[in-house]
C-alpha cells in the first residue's frame, strides 16, 4: 500500500494534468455510478446501468472539468498567492462566481448535447438558479479548506473527493423535474 501511495505522489508531482484528470474523472464518474446503484435500490422498475449515462460523465469529468480545475487553480494560486484565511475565503467567492457557475453552464450544456436534445439550453435555464444556489452552500466552505490547507498539487484531487458527494447532488438535480414558465401557462 505504501508502494502505491508513493507511485502516486510522484505521479501528482511529476505529471499533474495526467493524475489530476485520472483521479477526479474516476471519483466523477464514480459518483454516478453510485447514484444509479441508489435508485436501483429505491426504484424496482431500475434493473439496469444506464452505461451511455455513465459514460458522458466521463465526458464531462475528465474532458471539461478535471483540465479546466487544474489550470484555474494555477492561475488563482498566481493571482492571489498565500495561505491566510482570507485569501482563501477570496479565492473560495471568486472560484464560486467564475468557475463554478461556468462549470455548471458546461455541464447542463454539454450533457444535452450529448444528450442529442433539440434545446441544449432548456435543462439550463430551468435548473441553474437552484443548483447554482445549492453550490453556493457546498462549494464555498470546501473551497475555503481547500486554499487553505491543501497543497497546489492535490487541490483537484480535493475537488475530486468533494465532487463525489457534490456529483450526486448533481445527478439529483439533472434527474429533476422543474417546471418552467411556459409548463406553468
Amino acid at each position: 500500500m505504501q508502494n502505491i501511495v508513493g507511485r502516486a505522489r510522484t505521479l501528482f508531482k511529476s505529471r499533474p494534468l495526467l493524475a489530476n484528470v485520472v483521479s477526479f474523472g474516476s471519483m466523477y464518474v464514480g459518483a454516478e455510478v453510485v447514484q444509479q446503484t441508489i435508485l436501483q435500490k429505491l426504484d424496482p422498475s431500475v434493473r439496469n446501468y444506464d452505461w451511455p449515462l455513465v459514460g458522458r460523465y466521463a465526458v464531462v469529468g475528465t474532458g471539461i472539468y478535471a483540465p479546466a480545475l487544474f489550470y484555474w487553480y494555477r492561475y488563482l494560486d498566481r493571482v492571489l498567492p498565500g495561505k491566510l484565511i482570507a485569501v482563501a475565503v477570496r479565492k473560495a467567492v471568486i472560484d464560486q462566481v467564475f468557475a463554478s457557475s461556468t462549470l455548471l453552464v458546461a455541464f447542463y450544456t454539454a450533457m444535452s448535447a450529448m444528450e442529442g436534445k433539440e434545446d441544449i439550453f432548456a435543462e439550463l435555464k430551468a435548473k441553474f438558479v437552484p443548483t447554482y444556489k445549492l453550490s453556493c452552500c457546498f462549494w464555498i466552505p470546501a473551497q475555503c479548506f481547500n486554499f487553505f490547507l491543501v497543497p497546489p498539487h492535490l487541490r483537484v484531487v480535493t475537488v475530486g473527493i468533494c465532487s463525489f458527494a457534490w456529483v450526486n447532488i448533481l445527478c439529483v438535480m439533472k434527474r429533476m423535474t422543474i417546471k418552467t414558465q411556459k409548463e406553468d401557462a
